[in-house]
């Protein structure tokens, strides 16, 4: 009995190795997310949030009317936003997914904050906007420091159509590890020849504990003109099928159902023939062990 068990866990080490290989996690989840039906309260794991400095839960968003983060151009905190607990990032030293439900109503180009991470400077974030203050008044995210290996004097932009029109609008940001790429609505962002994805190894999503949604930017940008009504933190990288599946769910979706949309996605024939030959081979060894 001893025997069948170091095989079982054996062969689950050699399974997980082979999905690691071909870029599919075998822990494909969802860790945290905020619906903001009554506050701001974490429905899947305990990084719970909490408004601060005018946002109000209001209507199943999260609303602020884009109140500035700066005093004299220095960050002072004072921006409107939900803060979350820095447990949200725990963990998170590699792949990753940001998924992002808003409205935004800002009207012109600013830099109006989707979201931030940092470590409360601005040598270390990531950070998400509906419309960024140069023309083509693209949305986008920006991402400097945070262990990775982008070395630019400036920070690496990812773009996108700007969204400060009509809505609900999702953004999701995915990390593999080695690349960052952005989508819009459910498709990989792709407008006026703005890059949609960048190289940037090393990333570590742990280190930055300063967390806000609507607001937070550590360069003291103003908070979001508008209502987040769901904001996804995932524990993977999702593929394009994976965003376009959770945009067709919309931003009501269960959390079964957002579950399922995510999971352990088809790996190639490949690596079907791969896990087949493991199964065979494990049911062959049990049998051998049956008979001893």
């Amino acid at each position: 009995m001893m025997k069948t068990i170091r095989l079982q866990g054996l062969e689950a080490a050699v399974i997980a190795c082979l999905l690691a290989g071909f870029g599919i996690s075998a822990n494909a989840q969802l860790l945290h997310r905020y619906d903001f039906t009554s506050n701001a309260n974490d429905s899947v794991g305990t990084a719970n949030g909490a408004p601060v400095n005018g946002a109000a839960i209001s209507g199943g968003a999260v609303v602020t009317d884009g109140g500035n983060g700066a005093v004299n151009g220095t960050w002072s905190g004072t921006g409107p936003r939900v803060t979350l607990d820095s447990s949200a990032v725990s963990g998170i030293t590699g792949a990753f997914t940001i998924e992002d439900w808003f409205t935004c109503t800002t009207g012109w180009p600013k830099y109006d904050t989707l979201y931030a991470f940092s470590d409360n400077t601005v040598d270390n974030y990531l950070l998400g906007a509906p419309v960024r203050g140069y023309s083509p008044w693209p949305s986008g995210t920006a991402m400097r420091g945070a262990g990775g290996s982008y070395n630019a004097t400036w920070d690496l932009v990812l773009s996108g159509i700007y969204l400060d029109q009509g809505g609900p609008h999702q953004t999701v940001l995915t990390y593999d590890g080695t690349t960052f790429s952005y989508y819009v609505d459910g498709a990989l962002a792709n407008f006026s020849g703005l890059a949609a994805t960048g190289t940037d190894v090393g990333f570590n999503l742990s280190t930055l504990t300063d967390i806000g949604i609507n607001g937070g930017s550590p360069w003291g940008d103003p908070s979001l003109t508008g209502s987040t009504y769901d904001f996804r933190i995932y524990g993977q990288s999702l593929n394009a099928d994976q965003v376009a599946a959770v945009y067709g769910l919309g931003s009501d979706a269960g959390n079964d159902a957002i579950m399922s949309a995510v999971a352990v996605p088809e790996p190639s024939a490949l690596a079907l023939i791969g896990l087949g030959l493991l199964a065979t081979n494990a049911a062959r060894r049990r049998s051998t062990l049956r008979e001893l």
